[in-house]
């Protein structure tokens, strides 16, 4: 025999090495190229938040939320400040999750973890950290969060508890930042018109509240977009109008479209109704 059997064990362990530290590397990567981020395992399920927020509350402490189509997660922690943060009875710390179908479980005061802050930009309002607990629907069940990751979340934005506004509004106006949770939803003769606001600035989108998932091009029955700067209205003269999903409570959405005098890129809208 050319190889012993010795020779081709050690083979085989070191391609599973191999292959494992690809798979890290590649999640690893995947968080950070997708920054902000959160993300969790919860059950036998796998949660990655498509509307990521974070807020300081009036005590001090900060507040991360992340939600995808119908399920959301909040973790609360007493400060920005690296450390483990235990949640639990009698803890100051806590998350809570709502889940498919409303759902909700908490960590206090029958659950248990710990939330830890391992990067704190004071500078920029971020924090990244990991997480995991274990939460209670008392009387009906109890979930398990593992191998939980926040990535560069910032806190400073505000629009979680007690926030009026709907949801979120971000796009490039010609070449700058244009960022919001200032945003009005509102469903009327079947069409969902979302408002954002900055200033004296007000991006328009509208959508058919029964619309499928899929690309639109303004002009689509129905899909039309306009930008208001003081008192002047420009309308879409063309572009796209991208609907990820509307569900009964929420919708997300994309769009690109050039005016007159305006070019909108990179939008992305998220408003609950």
């Amino acid at each position: 025999m050319s190889q012993t059997y010795t020779q081709i064990t050690m083979k085989r362990v070191l391609f599973a090495l191999f292959v494992m530290s690809l798979l890290f590397t590649s999640c690893t990567e995947d968080i950070e190229n997708n920054s902000p981020a959160i993300q969790a395992q919860i059950d036998s399920l796998f949660f990655k938040a498509i509307d990521i927020r974070g807020q300081v509350n009036d005590n001090g402490s900060i507040s991360l939320k992340g939600s995808d189509q119908d399920r959301e997660l909040t973790l609360n922690v007493t400060g920005p400040g690296p450390g483990v943060y235990m949640v639990g009875e009698e803890q100051p710390n806590f998350a809570y999750f709502t889940d498919f179908d409303g759902s909700e479980y908490q960590t206090s005061p029958f659950g248990e973890g710990r939330i830890t802050i391992t990067e704190h930009c004071a500078s920029c309002g971020y924090v990244t950290g990991t997480f995991s607990l274990s939460a209670v629907n008392p009387g009906v069940d109890t979930i398990y969060v593992q191998r939980g990751v926040f990535h560069q979340v910032n806190y400073t934005l505000g629009g979680i508890d007690g926030d009026v506004s709907d949801g979120y509004m971000n796009a490039i106006l010609d070449g700058d930042p244009f960022e919001t949770e200032v945003v009005a939803a509102d469903i009327t003769g079947g069409v969902i018109t979302i408002n954002g606001f900055v200033d004296d600035v007000n991006i328009t989108i509208r959508v058919p509240q029964n619309s499928e998932s899929g690309n639109y091009p303004i002009g689509t029955p129905g899909f039309d977009a306009s930008i208001t700067v003081g008192d002047l209205v420009e309308v879409a003269q063309d572009g796209v109008i991208t609907v990820n999903f509307i569900n009964p409570n929420r919708g997300l959405f994309f769009f690109r479209f050039d005016t007159e005098s305006y070019s909108i890129t990179n939008g992305e809208t998220r408003v609950d109704f």
